[in-house]
């Protein structure tokens, strides 16, 4: 999923809050965001790039976190915590290549489809920012 996707995404958000929908008609129910972030994780887990997910309901996924080559070997959703306009959820994962492990809370937002993304990623399109590269 690019940067512009979900840019696009959050600005419908906001258009149509403004008229007879809110954002948190867009945060979806407990199971449903937990069950996302599984489909994320167990994706990765098998080596699959960040993208959409299919299913019903359809997930895409916002990570510009991973590093090329690193591979998920495990890890524990440790529950759910506060968020504003989505749900959020604390993970420990455990990485190989290099080896390390570190906690990440991902949000969950959407109907269908649902978005699941890291924090720092949804914070930074909250704010407008976009992360910066040598490139």
């Amino acid at each position: 999923m690019t940067r512009i996707s979900v840019l696009l995404f959050v600005s419908t958000m906001l258009i149509t809050g403004c008229g007879s929908k809110s954002v948190s008609d867009y945060v979806p129910d407990p199971s449903a965001a937990h069950e996302a972030l599984i489909k994320v994780l167990e994706a990765w887990k098998r080596g699959e790039p960040v993208g959409p997910i299919d299913g019903k309901p359809a997930v895409q996924v916002g990570d510009s976190q991973r590093q090329p080559g690193q591979v998920l070997e495990s890890y524990e959703i440790l529950g759910e915590t506060g968020a504003d306009g989505g749900r959020r959820f604390a993970v420990q994962v455990k990485f190989a290549n290099p080896p390390a492990e570190e906690k990440v809370d991902y949000i969950v937002l959407g109907i269908d489809p649902l978005w699941v993304m890291r924090r720092e990623d949804y914070n930074v399109i909250g704010h407008w920012e976009h992360k910066m590269t040598d490139e």
